[in-house]
């Protein structure tokens, strides 16, 4: 008899399919798109569930507006490619 293992899968979504999602959902011409295994410490949100493995991409703002602000970051489930999240990444200033 063997001993049984724990086997742990691969996420279906990938790192390029991540930015891909929110390149889509991002509705931005242009612009630098970041992509994170893990929540960068520079960002602070709050009010959502991470229990699941997630994709943080940092995508433009759409709005075409140049001032200081926040920095934009969606959250995108490993698991099933939704948004968990799209807003600021909370690292102003």
């Amino acid at each position: 008899m063997t001993p049984s293992a724990t086997i742990k899968q691969f996420p279906p979504i990938t790192k390029q399919r991540a930015l891909e999602i929110a390149a889509r959902v991002a509705m931005t011409h242009g612009g630098q798109f970041k992509c994170y295994s893990q929540k960068p410490d520079s960002c602070r949100i709050y009010g959502i569930n991470t229990d699941q493995p997630c994709w943080y991409v940092y995508a433009p703002w759409a709005d075409g507006m140049l001032a200081l602000r926040s920095s934009r970051v969606m959250v995108v489930s490993r698991l099933n490619g939704d948004i968990l999240y799209d807003g600021s990444a909370g690292d102003e200033g």
